[in-house]
Formats: structure tokens, C-alpha cells, sequence
């Protein structure tokens, strides 16, 4: 991790979003360079309130291009004169960011893609596309745009919009990120929960790969526009996912670790989408074959973004050193290893079923390489403090609530 005596260059970081991928985003702009991060956001909550590394723009109408860039001439008044990044923390902003990336001024860096090609690597269906040209691992899939009667996989099956960020700007009775239906009846009760509640873009049905939360994996990879190599990949090995019915996919415990067998499927995915800057994978081991299979492009950092840093590998440098100072980075594979947790310890190691997995959190605890993103010695507000602490300890609710099932 680099210090923050190494850049000289006067920067200003913003993230559009308040969530706790906003936050951990800004902690790690912090740490490398000890700068403040601006956030817009519509609202203050938890993640973004009483933190001494922020400064918080509330724009209730954020989605309102107008009124999105009303702000956005605010930062400038408040920081004339200074270059700006500008990030989003979750897939509606960075999509959103995608879409006006051209109406910034010059002075302000919009480090993502085209529209085609956010569009060509994030949209579910092209992206299985691009797994079958590229040879990559991916489950039976099925994508439909009307109900189909008959499948070619066995039930239980997953249910997903083809489109994330459309789907996730969507509230209705009974919603979940994704569906797992057991039977033909569920298939069809949850098909037409989508398309009332107002989604009507394709819809991804797939063959369910059985295994527990720690079958799951994330990948971190890093792009150069400059030229088009990957210059880091981060592996990191879930232990622990949120399974209430809104928080499905969201991570809560990861082990960041080496593993080498994902590393050339990743860079034959970002060749074939021609895709550039922070990539998020979602992955699951199939034991079956004994491979990784990937569910998906994200065209942005995670919102569990700081098992990256954890492991050593702060995103903020990428952006600044490639985008700002201009360098010529090398291509790193992360080979330490680093928990990320926003449970208690306690109740992590509950839920992890594995005693050689129980034996690595306590280690990795034991030498201090576990990170919790939201607490961070330099925040010394009690009342955020007092938050995040509510937050942790919340988890034992939900759980007796939600119960992981396999």
C-alpha cells in the first residue's frame, strides 16, 4: 500500500452513492494520500454519516441530470482550480456516470467505459456470450423475454434480471435480488412478481450449482485504458453472503487468498468485452467439475471493495497513479492473504462450517489481517461509532431471521 507522502499531486476524489462500498472507497483514497473524499448521495446514512474522511453533498434529485450537475458545479465552486475523480459506488451510479461521462467539464476525470461497452460486458445475457467465445466457464443458461413452459435444466433454478441496474431502481412487494425457485409453480409466481412490479427486460433463468456460501468467489481486476493490460487481479474466496431477501449477493465475510486457476479467465473475459478500469466478478466453484464458473461482469469496484485493500492492493492508487500521474503500472495477481468482515467475529465463525476455514479467521485475526470497512481507529465520533457498532451486532437478528440455506 502506498503512503501518502508519494503523491504530490492536488486531487479531489468523488463518489456518487452513500453506501458502505462509498465509504470504504473513501477510506482507501484516505490512507494512501490522506485526502477527504466528496460524496453525493440523496441521503445521509450510516456508512457516510459523522465521518471525519468525508464531505457530503446531499442531492435528494441525484437521478435528475440538472439537478445531479447543479452539485457537481458546487464541488467546483467549493474547489476551484483542482482536478477531480468522479466514482460510482454501486451499479445505478456507475451506470449513470457511464451515461453522462461527456458533460463533465475537461478538469474533471470520468475514469469508464463507453456506453457500448459497459453495456456489451454488463448486460448478462452478451456477457454469456462472451464466455462462450472465450471458452470461460458459465452455468446452463436460459434467457427469456416472455414466461417458457419448458426448461433445459432441472429445478431448484435461479431467477435474474438480465439488466441489474434497471431492475435494482425497481420496488415492489416481494423483491429480491435473486430468486431461487424450487418448483414450476415458484418459476411462475416469481416471473410474474418481475414483470408487475415493473421489469420488463430479458430475464436470466440458470441451472442452480449447489454449494454453501464459502462455494461462492469475487474477483477484482484492474484494466489500463492505456494499454488494455490487466494490471491486478485480486481472488477472494466467500465465507460469508447476507441472506435477507434484499441483501441477497451482498457480501459479508471474505477471504482474500491466492488462486492462480481463475487468473487467465479473467483476462480472456476482459479481451473479449474490451472492457477497462475496475471489474467485479461474481464466481462459484463447481465441484462437480472443479472449476470456477462466472455469473457476471460488475462495471465498477464492489461494494465490499476493501478485501482489495486489505490484501494490500489500494484501488485509489490505480485510479491516481494511471489516471492522474500518468505511470506505467505493472500486472500484479494478489498473493496475500486478508479477511474482510462486517460480522462479529463470533457469529462469522458460527456460520462457517469448515474448522480449516475456522482456524484461518482466527489466525488471520490473531495477526491483525482482518478489516472490518467501517471501523477505523482514526474515527473517533462516538455517535458513528456507535452506528457501526449497532450495525455489526444487528447481524445476530438476521440471521436467526434469515438463516443461510444450501
Amino acid at each position: 500500500m502506498k503512503s501518502k507522502s508519494e503523491s504530490t499531486i492536488q486531487f479531489i476524489p468523488v463518489i456518487v452513492g452513500g453506501n458502505r462500498g462509498a465509504y470504504s472507497l473513501a477510506r482507501a483514497f484516505y490512507e494512501a494520500y490522506h485526502v477527504k473524499t466528496n460524496v453525493i448521495s440523496p441521503m445521509i446514512i450510516g456508512p457516510i454519516k459523522n465521518s471525519k474522511i468525508l464531505k457530503n453533498y446531499v442531492q435528494p434529485e441525484i437521478s435528475q441530470p440538472d439537478r445531479f450537475f447543479e452539485t457537481i458545479g458546487k464541488i467546483d465552486r467549493d474547489f476551484p482550480g483542482m482536478k477531480k475523480i468522479i466514482l460510482g459506488a454501486d451499479d445505478r451510479y456507475a451506470e449513470m456516470l457511464v451515461h453522462l461521462q461527456h458533460n463533465f467539464p475537461e478538469h474533471w476525470i470520468v475514469p469508464y467505459v463507453s456506453e457500448e461497452v459497459f453495456e456489451r460486458a454488463t448486460n448478462k445475457e452478451s456477457f454469456y456470450a462472451a464466455c462462450e467465445r472465450a471458452g470461460v466457464p458459465y452455468p446452463k443458461t436460459l434467457v427469456i423475454t416472455e414466461f417458457e413452459e419448458k426448461l433445459p435444466f432441472e429445478f431448484p433454478i435461479v431467477m435474474k434480471p438480465a439488466d441489474s441496474p434497471s431492475y435494482q431502481a425497481l420496488y415492489f412487494a416481494g423483491k429480491e435480488k435473486v430468486f431461487f425457485a424450487k418448483s414450476e409453480d415458484e418459476y411462475r409466481r416469481f416471473y410474474r412478481m418481475m414483470r408487475e412490479g415493473g421489469y420488463q427486460k430479458p430475464i436470466v433463468l440458470q441451472e442452480y450449482i449447489p454449494g454453501d456460501d464459502r462455494s461462492l468467489a469475487v474477483v477484482t481486476a484492474y484494466t489500463s485504458p492505456e494499454d488494455r493490460e490487466v494490471k491486478l487481479i485480486v481472488f477472494g474466496q466467500i465465507l460469508l453472503e447476507d441472506h435477507t431477501p434484499s441483501g441477497i449477493g451482498n457480501h459479508l465475510a471474505i477471504l482474500a487468498r491466492p488462486e492462480d486457476s481463475v487468473a487467465e479467465d479473467v483476462r480472456k473475459l476482459i479481451a473479449e468485452t474490451e472492457f477497462t478500469g475496475f471489474s467485479n466478478f461474481d464466481l462459484k466453484y463447481d465441484e462437480r467439475t472443479g472449476k470456477y464458473v462466472f455469473f457476471e461482469l460488475n462495471g465498477r469496484l464492489g461494494v465490499s471493495n476493501y478485501y482489495v485493500t486489505a490484501a494490500g492492493h489500494n484501488p485509489a492508487t490505480y485510479y491516481v497513479d494511471d489516471r492522474i500521474r500518468k505511470l506505467n503500472l505493472g500486472a500484479v495477481v494478489n498473493k496475500e492473504e486478508a479477511l474482510f468482515n462486517v460480522v462479529p467475529k463470533r457469529l462469522l465463525l458460527k456460520q462457517i462450517k469448515s474448522a480449516k476455514l475456522r482456524s484461518k479467521v482466527k489466525m488471520l485475526y490473531r495477526r491483525g489481517r482482518a478489516f472490518h470497512p467501517l471501523k477505523a481507529d482514526f474515527e473517533t465520533n462516538l455517535k458513528r461509532r456507535a452506528v457501526v457498532w449497532a450495525s455489526t451486532v444487528n447481524y445476530y437478528r438476521k440471521f436467526r431471521k434469515h438463516p443461510p440455506k444450501v
